[in-house]
């Protein structure tokens, strides 16, 4: 079938409704079809008015008719200019879900269906999942904080007991000053004390930093599995004065997706913000590191209505080629909803492929706007 004779079958009215449909979304992707469909069907339908006809069977009137059903169509194809800026307006609002990237090439690719509104993705900004958070042997939230300091309980046979244990962060095999590790538990552990060295009841034990730091952020992820988000966040909060900017950078990053679940939006672009300052403090960020931060901030300014904000934290996030493809396409995605807020479409095309080409994305859980 030849695609003027299916743009006059659409024009009046002869195409099944699934054909037309089809036609109809084809032409939001490609302009020319659209102002075609459009500007057929205006003059068609002057066409069938009685007193058009009419005058058309008047040789004399034929010219002035033809000039005039061409200003008809000339109107409609300014509606369609008010309608493109109208529609354009439309998508400044997008939404924040974590979903698979489906290939439709017959439409923009990041558009729901349901509301027609883009499609953000970041992956950091979905909840905390139970599978996800440390396994603890009794049920629920862990019942204490992570503890920095402990104290030795008793000393036995070359052995020293602490009241410090997993939920604070140390392992087999970990060291605490003069105490090499060898058995943990919940809230105690048991090690070896190094040779020569004397020690007494009482005597303080210092978990190492990283240790403690990474027991914070476990637990975090604990209370935020089991509901308890506002603990969550105030145990983060807390722990950010424990170490450097470059030491406790995880922290405020997971803090930043936890504000952002519990609703506090302009907390989680404040604390994506200062995580993003610090990439190179040490231990410097790596390039999925600061892939992940600057693709959730610039999608957190994108949902605030703000493209300009964004445009810099999502470039810089492009430019971190040795990450994941999930997260390559999850960035490409954002920046193709960027493009669409600025109204470039055919930018936005090329962003969407290029989400495309990083392969199949994994399914992720929906989340909610705040």
């Amino acid at each position: 079938m030849k695609p003027n004779v299916t743009v006059d079958q659409f024009a009046t009215r002869e195409l099944p409704p699934a054909v037309a449909r089809d036609l109809a979304q084809q032409a939001l992707e490609d302009s020319d079809l659209f102002d075609l469909l459009v500007a057929r069907g205006a003059v068609l339908a002057s066409l069938d008015a009685p007193a058009v006809r009419a005058a058309l069977s008047t040789p004399s009137r034929r010219k002035q008719w033809t000039v005039a059903l061409c200003a008809v169509a000339a109107a409609w194809l300014l509606v369609i200019v008010v309608w493109r800026t109208v529609v354009s307006r439309q998508i400044q609002q997008p939404s924040l879900q974590a979903r698979a990237i489906v290939p439709k090439p017959a439409i923009l690719p990041s558009l729901d269906a349901s509301n027609g509104r883009p499609i953000l993705l970041a992956s950091e900004l979905i909840p905390a999942k139970a599978a996800n958070a440390p396994v603890f042997r009794s049920d629920g939230a862990p019942s204490r904080m992570p503890q920095a300091r402990g104290k030795i309980t008793a000393i036995e046979d070359g052995e020293a007991t602490i009241n410090l244990g997993s939920l604070d962060g140390i392992a087999k095999g970990s060291e605490l000053g003069p105490v090499l590790i060898t058995t943990v538990f919940r809230d105690h552990a048991r090690g070896k004390v190094k040779d020569g060295i004397i020690l007494h009841v009482n005597d303080p034990v210092a978990i190492p930093l990283s240790l403690h730091l990474t027991a914070v952020l476990n637990q975090m992820n604990a209370l935020a599995a089991s509901g308890d988000l506002n603990q969550a966040r105030a145990l983060g909060r807390n722990a950010l004065a424990a170490g450097s900017s470059g030491e406790t950078r995880a922290l405020l990053e997971r803090l930043a997706a936890l504000d952002y679940q519990a609703g506090a939006v302009d907390a989680a672009r404040e604390h994506y913000e200062a995580a993003a300052n610090n990439f190179y403090a040490t231990p410097a960020a790596g390039p999925t590191e600061q892939a992940a931060t600057l693709n959730s901030l610039g999608a957190l300014y994108l949902l605030r209505g703000d493209p300009q904000s964004a445009a810099k934290p999502l470039n810089q996030a492009a430019m971190q080629t040795a990450v994941d493809p999930n997260l390559r396409a999850q960035v490409f995605n954002n920046l193709g909803v960027l493009s669409e807020m600025n109204g470039d479409f055919p930018k936005a095309r090329d962003y969407y492929s290029r989400a495309h080409a990083q392969g199949n994305l994994t399914r992720l859980t929906n989340t909610k706007r705040p």
